[in-house]
């Protein structure tokens, strides 16, 4: 019962056609996108305002037959001394958990930051990496097999510093979980030379894998290395981390970055589906125990 509805939804897209599965895909995620910006407008960024996306989340999640669960969390100030001048960081991540189908299975971490910076509306910057995560995690929920269990994580203030991810890895490493790798997408929405290109920071472990699938695809992929987004919360603690996002280095970025242009509307949603299925597929030949 719990996952019912998720495998409805995902049984819509892999019955269909490619094209038609592309297609469907990009209006979802598009009307997702303009919901969540609506419901958390003018921006993401003030403690109010990222409490109102937690609770969007946390209803999106349990539309999709999901539970979700909020983590609280308080960081120190980058310098003790800080602390008794002004309050710590606090903040709210937000998760849902799909179990394995086998016993004492590794962890695989799906992660997005939800926050964004004040006055945008973020819909890049990073609603599209929300949307993909979701969608992903859909396809990932409908499947028989799972080797491995998935915890979603909807990061809060990755614009303050990775606060949110740095505080959920801690948190995931002194519980002691055996995680096996986190994967992420931030900002996948803009390609306005529609080359279709992307960029993803993996390990040696794992760029092989991204590299078949983006062939496979017809999808130019170029490997670079990120400083700036939560999967490197991860990987300063030794966890194979990845993050996809689009081409910064070929200068096809958006525009709108931390701008309040930063709107839904200025999406290429079928550039953002396609991002979406590269990891999507990625991350079921993991699932399914196919060899990389």
């Amino acid at each position: 019962m719990a996952l019912r509805l998720v495998a409805s939804l995902a049984i819509v897209l892999f019955t269909a056609g490619p094209g038609q599965a592309q297609e469907a895909l990009a209006d979802s995620q598009r009307e997702f996108i303009a919901r969540f910006q609506a419901a958390t407008a003018p921006a993401r960024s003030s403690s109010r305002e990222r409490g109102a996306a937690a609770d969007f989340l946390m209803a999106e999640i349990e539309r999709r037959g999901l539970t979700a669960e909020r983590k609280p969390y308080r960081a120190p100030n980058v310098h003790p001394l800080l602390d008794l001048i002004m309050p710590p960081f606090s903040g709210v991540n937000v998760t849902a958990t799909i179990p394995a189908t086998l016993d004492d299975a590794p962890v695989v971490i799906l992660g997005a930051h939800y926050d964004s910076e004040a006055g945008s509306p973020g819909a890049d910057d990073n609603a599209s990496g929300i949307a993909a995560m979701l969608s992903i995690a859909e396809a990932i929920a409908a499947e028989p097999r799972r080797d491995y269990t998935v915890i979603l994580v909807f990061f809060d203030q990755e614009e303050e510093g990775k606060i949110g991810s740095a505080a959920f890895a801690r948190q995931l490493v002194n519980a002691g979980e055996d995680i096996h790798s986190m994967h992420s997408i931030d900002m996948a929405g803009w390609d306005s030379d529609g080359d279709r290109a992307i960029e993803i920071d993996a390990p040696d472990s794992w760029y092989p894998r991204y590299e078949r699938a983006a062939r496979e695809m017809d999808i130019p992929i170029t490997r670079v290395t990120y400083d700036s987004s939560d999967h490197v919360s991860f990987r300063d603690r030794g966890i194979d981390a990845v993050c996809l996002g689009e081409a910064f280095r070929l200068r096809d970025s958006s525009p709108h970055r931390h701008r309040s242009t930063d709107t839904a509307d200025t999406l290429n949603h079928a550039y953002l589906a396609r991002n979406t299925r590269l990891m999507q597929g990625v991350l079921l030949r993991l699932m399914r125990g196919q060899a990389s």
